[in-house]
């Protein structure tokens, strides 16, 4: 009995590893329903907070909180975030109008970890995709501001998206910023999207843009992975060992129990 023991501690151990690195369902959240007091989780990042600070529309211009879903971004363990997907007439300016036209929508939340551990190391944003129907000079612009705890400034990053660019484009570096910093448990981030149509009928719509809190590995994920690899490791060898007793014995008792 101690090699069939033997064994399904092993399987436990690769089973726990397994489900531990495995991604959760991710649910999408509408952002006024987070701007309304709900939070959402990524792995062990907590978003909350969410506040709207400013909404300036002129000539048309229009931005929908409703129709925004923020959904976590559970694919990488240590590059954890959230991506906000917004239908074509969530925000953004006329495909028809006279005279410039725009909007400024500004909000914040809050980023911690949910055991407290300072291991959040840098910040990244990246819009992924609009849609332009306008002149050259329309712009789509994603700025943010990243604070620590005690509301001191961190670091500014901005993405933008002119017209002719054809989305996702993940190899422009203007639809990509990184924010490098010291290691905390806590961040407060202002967003601000500005869309600009300055001429008569430039149409521009945000459509999708994600951004991900990069984090060093915590201690127990570690262990968790090296317990699995020597979990993997005595498991190869285990049944060589075994098959080998079997075949020197002819009951099945002294097979399991040596």
């Amino acid at each position: 009995m101690k090699t069939l023991r033997a064994s399904l501690h092993s399987s436990y151990l690769l089973l726990t590893a397994a489900l531990a690195f495995t991604p959760a369902a991710a649910h999408a959240i509408s952002l006024s329903a987070l701007l309304g007091g709900q939070t959402i989780t990524a792995d062990d990042k907590l978003f909350s907070g969410w506040t709207q600070i400013d909404l300036v529309t002129v000539n048309g211009g229009f931005a929908d909180p409703t129709k925004f879903d923020v959904t976590p971004l559970v694919d990488d363990p240590l590059n954890p975030g959230v991506n906000f997907t917004i239908p074509i007439d969530g925000i953004g300016t006329p495909f028809g109008h006279t005279g410039p036209s725009s909007v400024i929508f500004t909000f914040s939340f809050n980023v911690q970890t949910t055991g407290g551990q300072p291991i959040i190391k840098d910040n990244s944003l990246r819009i992924t995709d609009w849609t332009f129907d306008s002149g050259p000079n329309a712009f789509i612009q994603i700025t943010e501001t990243v604070l620590n705890a005690a509301g001191g400034t961190i670091g500014d990053k901005q993405v933008v998206a002119r017209p002719g660019e054809t989305p996702p484009d993940l190899g422009n570096p203007n639809h990509f910023d990184t924010l490098n910093f010291a290691p905390v448990s806590f961040l407060h981030i202002v967003k601000r999207i500005e869309i600009q149509g300055p001429g008569t009928n430039d149409g521009a719509r945000l459509e999708m843009f994600e951004q991900r809190f990069s984090q060093l590995p915590e201690p127990a994920s570690v262990l968790m992975a090296a317990c699995s690899t020597l979990a993997c490791i005595r498991w190869r060898r285990r049944p060589a060992a075994t098959l080998k007793y079997c075949t020197a014995r002819t009951t099945a008792r002294t097979c399991l129990d040596p």
